[in-house]
């Protein structure tokens, strides 16, 4: 269309009076073709159209048809004059809609490709077609067949062609390549003339809805306030001057990966932000990959519609291996389409993207968004727990240190943690809940490695002499105080790996040293996985190693506490290799040592043959926590907190005869108290001595101590009745 040929008229008031004004148009050239032509003209009687059997006169006609290479060459001159001014009315009012700009779905789809008069009588043809059914009997006649009820594209040619102008002049419109068949059209059937054209459903959504975007898109207005926590300066700054270089005439495409809810989005929208362009966000995993092209071609589309910048997340979808091939062809479509894909393309994903097939007119920019470090992860904590009720237990130093979040997660934590309190009726914001909320941010894929273990006990619940109590209230101060010791007071300088906590639990069988590993669980809000040593462990070469890193990965992404039964299993002393299996032995041995050490979250072990661990492992561990056969004041202790519960209690219960007499660990005391309590629920009785008594003979023998009529003294006949 030339605007400098064309003005004086008055723009379109909106889409129905454009729509209406060109379906008078349409219709004054259906019946300039229907009259000139004459297997289909008011003379015409034939009645073998069906081709049902193959007359004289039909074989004439198609003749004919052959012949008729040129566009309306028996309009009369009047005729001529009358199809130029209505449609350079038309054009004249759509050109001065776009001067005026309208925010009209056609005005933007005609500026952002830069339809000429033709192209934009084809868009409109086709979106006539689709709001007015008269249409369809139309062209089904047109054509001569009633399953063609839209037009081809040599039916538009015929239509819209400059009188006396060659037909197959117009054909590259409809190409392959052509703006029309890939942006806009979809085509049924096969043949570059013949094939039936719609419009692509989700111009038609967009045309006839206002400029409605389906839920799959998303855009984004540069006006927009940002949040600066979310957008790491020294990152942004790089973007920013990479694509400020960008050369005209080319895409530079930013590729900016880094971890889920680290701000990669953020970043995009303050890259944006300062060339102040909206921006188009479109998901990957939304596409269909079995008909990519076509999905891909709409969202470029509809990007070059709404003139803005184009961003796809969630791209690591194509990075794994299986999706190859819809990588490569990803790369082919962004060599086709990068005349309109703008100026700055940007790609979000969770992994980088290495191998990139692209063409010279694509400048790749590759942006990493950085882990998050304690002193800005405190900054975070401090800045979405403002202006909410949370509890003053909360540390954010603390939870910076449990807690290796991205901005996002952060954000997200303390959010759900608001509403669920407010939807519970809650004041303040306890730190069990935030905690909770935490967790739900995370996904543990330690699968069949590790299982979760529920920390049921507290610190009421452990009994233990005070020295190794306070121990362990060492240890979880450690966790707690990370920060201030390794940052604010400079320790980290001191210590740049071996970090982490490490715990090492030691002593005979029901000591308690599970119930510990649950209790600092609770202690530091955290959740325990408990490895499973058989799962772990392999007879192939190098499948323990994987295991183990498999292990400490997802434990650190998933923020838990790792808790090694019977370690001893794991961390053997290494011996003098004689053979494969003792060097392979060593390595297992030696790439848990590495691991260990570089591991900088909590990790609690427990074991029964402390003399069996490596030495090396020993300067690794942060306490030695050990866990004494428990004597006769430490077993009277276990016995009246084990019973302290809600159940009946008989008053004949001798704690000093059972702690004095029986020497037994508080595990086994539990087992006896659970025995008794069922023993008594049968009978429906409260739990009495006799209960007792019989709970204790039953636990020694399991442990093959044989119990004596005279080691039960007064309370023998309970258990061998009387004499």
């Amino acid at each position: 269309m030339e605007p400098e040929k064309i003005s004086g008229y008055a723009p379109f008031a909106d889409f129905d009076e454009m729509s209406e004004c060109f379906s008078d148009i349409l219709d004054t050239h259906i019946y300039f073709l229907y009259k000139y032509h004459s297997w289909i003209g008011p003379n015409n009687h034939l009645q073998s159209m069906l081709g049902v059997a193959v007359s004289r006169e039909e074989f004439e006609i198609n003749v004919s048809r052959a012949s008729d290479q040129r566009c309306f060459t028996k309009l009369t001159q009047k005729e001529r004059d009358e199809l130029s001014n209505i449609r350079d009315v038309f054009i004249g009012r759509a050109l001065e809609t776009v001067k005026a700009g309208s925010a009209l779905p056609v005005v933007l789809l005609i500026y952002a490709f830069t339809f000429d008069a033709f192209e934009l009588f084809a868009v409109m043809t086709l979106l006539c077609c689709e709001i007015n059914s008269k249409y369809e009997k139309l062209f089904a006649y047109l054509q001569d067949d009633i399953s063609r009820k839209r037009p081809t594209a040599e039916t538009i040619i015929k239509l819209f062609g400059e009188p006396d102008d060659m037909i197959s002049e117009y054909f590259g419109y409809f190409s392959e390549d052509s703006v029309l068949m890939r942006y806009i059209f979809t085509a049924d059937g096969t043949g570059l003339g013949s094939a039936v054209l719609r419009l692509s459903p989700r111009i038609f959504t967009f045309l006839t809805e206002n400029g409605k975007l389906e839920s799959a898109y998303e855009l984004w207005r540069y006006t927009t306030e940002l949040h600066p926590m979310y957008t790491d300066i020294d990152v942004a700054d790089n973007i920013r001057k990479a694509v400020a270089l960008s050369v005209e005439g080319k895409t530079s495409l930013v590729f900016i990966s880094g971890k889920r809810g680290s701000g990669r989005r953020f970043q995009v929208k303050n890259c944006a932000k300062s060339f102040e362009e909206d921006v188009l966000f479109v998901n990957v995993r939304e596409m269909c990959l079995e008909n990519m092209e076509s999905e891909f071609n709409s969202v470029v589309c509809m990007r070059a519609i709404k003139g803005c910048a184009l961003c796809l997340t969630g791209f690591e979808y194509l990075l794994s291996e299986d999706r190859e091939d819809s990588l490569i062809e990803f790369s082919s479509m962004l060599r086709r389409c990068q005349k309109y894909l703008g100026q700055r393309l940007y790609i979000t994903s969770e992994e980088e993207w290495l191998d990139a097939r692209l063409d010279e007119n694509i400048i790749k920019i590759n942006a990493v968004v950085p882990d998050t470090d304690e002193g800005s992860r405190i900054t975070l904590w401090k800045e979405f727990m403002s202006g909410k009720p949370f509890s003053e237990d909360i540390d954010p130093r603390e939870m910076a240190a449990k807690f290796r979040f991205t901005a996002g997660q952060i954000h997200a934590a303390a959010e759900r943690a608001a509403d669920l309190s407010r939807l519970s009726g809650e004041s303040i914001i306890s730190s069990d809940l935030l905690h909770e909320c935490c967790y739900a941010q995370v996904v543990v894929k330690l699968n069949s490695l590790a299982s979760p273990i529920n920390a049921a006990y507290d610190w009421d619940d452990l009994v233990l002499p005070e020295k190794e109590t306070e121990l362990l209230k060492e240890a979880c101060a450690q966790v707690k105080y990370r920060h201030t010791v390794y940052k604010e007071w400079g320790f980290g300088k001191k210590a740049a790996y071996g970090r982490g906590l490490s715990v090492l639990f030691s002593g005979p069988p029901g000591t308690g040293k599970t119930m510990a590993a649950q209790v600092i669980t609770n202690c530091l809000h955290m959740r325990m996985y408990k490895v499973q040593i058989s799962q772990v462990v392999s007879k192939y070469i190098g499948e323990t190693e994987k295991n183990l890193r498999r292990i400490f990965t997802e434990a650190r992404e998933a923020n838990c506490i790792l808790f090694f039964d019977e370690m001893d299993a794991l961390f053997g002393k290494r011996s003098e290799v004689k053979d494969s299996h003792d060097r392979n032995a060593n390595i297992e041995t030696a790439y848990l040592l590495q691991q260990l050490e570089e591991y900088d979250g909590v990790i609690l072990m427990a074991t029964n043959l402390l003399q069996n661990i490596d030495e090396a492992f020993m300067r690794r561990i942060s306490f030695v926590v050990s866990f004494p056969f428990p004597d006769i004041p430490t077993r009277k202790r276990l016995w009246t907190k084990l019973l302290d519960a809600d159940a009946p209690l008989s008053d004949d219960i001798d704690y000093d005869f059972l702690a004095e007499n029986f020497k037994i660990a508080g595990g086994n005391i539990k087992n006896c108290v659970i025995r008794a309590a069922f023993l008594a629920a049968e009978e429906g009785s409260p739990i009495s001595m006799r209960h007792l008594i019989k709970s204790v003979v039953n636990e020694q023998q399991k442990n093959n101590v044989v119990v004596m009529r005279e080691d039960l003294k007064e309370y023998a006949d309970m258990v061998f009745g009387e004499r």
